[in-house]
């Protein structure tokens, strides 16, 4: 914010309005804490692939940690052992400033 100027005689406003700064101060919030969760949940389908969209289930994205419910054990060890390095790739690759730390799979139907 800039100063009062020096031989300032009072009639002018010196504020800002709220709607011009409003929508700045927001984004610059949601940039720093990396707030990009629910958009990482709403994209999971498109992450995962239409083959595995259907029996998995983004639940919550809380302190860099995506939870995936997955419906049959099969699944789950196939995402745990071998797919989920190339999903952390992904997600990284399309939400850089999300800063996704891992991925935890829980069976759930």
């Amino acid at each position: 914010m800039s100063r009062t100027p020096k031989f300032y005689d009072g009639t002018a406003p010196t504020g800002k309005r709220a709607d011009r700064i409003l929508s700045h101060i927001l984004s610059e919030i949601g940039n720093q804490t990396g707030h990009q969760g629910h958009e990482v949940i709403e994209a999971w389908a498109e992450i995962i692939g239409p083959k595995f969209a259907s029996l998995t289930e983004a639940v919550s994205m809380q302190d860099g940690l995506l939870t995936v419910k997955v419906k049959s054990s099969t699944l789950y060890s196939l995402l745990c052992q071998h797919e989920k390095p190339r999903l952390l790739v992904r997600l990284r690759g399309k939400f850089p400033r999300a800063s996704i730390r891992d991925i935890v799979f829980r069976m759930g139907g």
